[in-house]
């Protein structure tokens, strides 16, 4: 079984005072991590890999 990662919005300031959650494989949080950010948080394309990266250094071990 794969270790599972995950990034909760709550943690982070948010205009929106976002409450998601994402966990799983550490690649799918990134990705998902990083298209919420985009499509919910306003956040540009130009900032991608800037924010995966970030994503990757701070998704946090799952305890489930």
């Amino acid at each position: 079984m794969a270790n599972r990662f995950k990034v909760d919005c709550r943690k982070y300031p948010s205009d929106k005072g976002c409450t998601v959650v994402i966990s799983g494989a550490l690649d799918e949080v990134v990705e998902l991590g990083w298209l919420h950010a985009k499509m919910h948080h306003a956040h540009k394309e130009e900032e991608e890999k800037e924010l995966k990266d970030w994503i990757r250094n701070n998704a946090e071990a799952a305890n489930d």
